[in-house]
């Protein structure tokens, strides 16, 4: 279910949009977001301390930034400025995507 929801997240799907193609309540949908931002938390935390941020990505530009695999994704200057301006944002679509694709890095290292 986590990665069918990232799915459709990372292609810029809303919420109720989602619970619909997949049958499912709104809110679980919700729950299951809102367990990647207390995972990832700590993690994005430590990523972006004292970064200064340039230019925020266009959705463009998200699009494809999000389709890499989560090591390149957490190299990439685009990324990291997107990030260090949206991490608060907890509707944001693309905050999403990333957050699960940390949440599954931080899973394999255990």
């Amino acid at each position: 279910m986590e990665e069918a929801v990232a799915g459709l997240r990372c292609v810029n799907k809303p919420v109720k949009s989602i619970a619909k193609t997949l049958g499912v309540k709104k809110d679980e949908i919700e729950k299951i977001i809102k367990h990647w931002i207390i995972d990832t938390e700590p993690f994005i935390e430590n990523l972006i301390k004292n970064r200064k941020t340039g230019k925020k990505p266009t959705t463009d530009e998200m699009l494809k930034l999000v389709k890499m695999n989560v090591a390149d994704l957490l190299k990439n200057e685009k990324v990291l400025d997107y990030i260090a301006i949206k991490r608060s944002d907890y509707h944001d679509r693309f905050m999403d995507c990333i957050r699960y694709k940390i949440d599954e890095m931080l899973k394999n290292q255990k």
